[in-house]
């Protein structure tokens, strides 16, 4: 079986995001881009914990289905999308992970064993770095990536040279992010066994963020195990998304007057615009000085 998933969104407690991100509008939201699958978020916040165990409940191990009194009147059920837990968390580097949960009760453990303010944000900022992060989420059955890996303000390249720096070993994939792809990814040569997933990062529910980038998987089950299996013996088909070029971060540009720089330009000016103002390496760039 081939579904459309969107693994990575935000519910309505995180910073930035729409009222409207609830499970009642997300589901049919959903459904209409297509989606087979998407991401609750957030699913370390309490307050979002609670809106979600009185708006879906399990229909197969690890999916959730929106329950019938929450549907909105008229809202017609069938082929209506699924959910799957999941969360991104900021380490104490503001790398950002994500994680994605087989049941409400890895997540409520795995928000027990994390240290940090758990609610002040729907995407949590916790004491800790990447590899005790991936140690929990490994222990409550979880499999986590570095989010958005190539961005240059919150993102496992920022901060290091090899994903091993941050975990001490390979994740269980990565998230390319909205501006970058598969082809930019594969010059980096540790990233050679590793699987590519693409994400929509959406804190809104419309057809135009929602699902903007999605991962098409091959399952045998419509389970977390068999979204599991999917990602981690690499039977994503394919993952879709705009141009990279057209992302927030794809180009070098002065983090001031914005400004947009070629790698070679940015090389020569020795990342000073002439605003005054550092120029701000790009994802374009980062792959540049990462690729093999």
């Amino acid at each position: 079986m081939i579904i459309n998933a969107d693994l990575h969104i935000h519910g309505c407690y995180s910073i930035a995001t729409s009222k409207n991100m609830t499970p009642p509008v997300m589901a049919p939201q959903a459904n209409l881009k297509g989606l087979d699958l998407v991401a609750t978020g957030d699913a370390l916040h309490l307050k979002w914990l609670k809106i979600l165990e009185e708006t879906i409940e399990e229909s197969s191990d690890g999916i959730f289905s929106l329950k019938e009194s929450a549907r909105l009147p008229d809202e017609d059920a069938s082929g209506e999308s699924k959910f799957i837990l999941t969360t991104e968390v900021e380490d104490i580097k503001r790398v950002h992970h994500l994680i994605i949960f087989p049941s409400i009760e890895s997540a409520m453990d795995t928000r027990g064993q994390m240290k940090g303010n758990m609610d002040s944000d729907g995407r949590p900022r916790v004491r800790m770095d990447g590899s005790q992060i991936m140690e929990i989420a490994h222990q409550n059955g979880c499999i986590i990536g570095p989010a958005h890996a190539f961005t240059p303000w919150t993102s496992i390249y920022k901060e290091y040279d090899s994903i091993k720096d941050s975990y001490g070993q390979m994740p269980d994939f990565l998230e390319l992010g909205l501006s970058a792809d598969s082809d930019m990814a594969d010059k980096i040569e540790e990233l050679e066994n590793i699987p590519f997933l693409t994400n929509s990062d959406a804190h809104s529910p419309w057809p135009h963020r929602l699902g903007r980038e999605f991962n098409e998987l091959e399952i045998k089950k419509l389970t977390f195990d068999g979204v599991r299996d999917s990602i981690l013996n690499k039977k994503i088909k394919a993952n879709y998304g705009f141009d990279p070029r057209l992302g927030k971060y794809h180009h070098t540009a002065c983090s001031k007057c914005f400004t947009q720089y070629s790698i070679e330009d940015a090389i020569k000016m020795k990342m000073r615009c002439p605003c005054g103002s550092k120029i701000k390496k790009g994802v374009d760039y980062r792959i540049h000085e990462l690729s093999s």
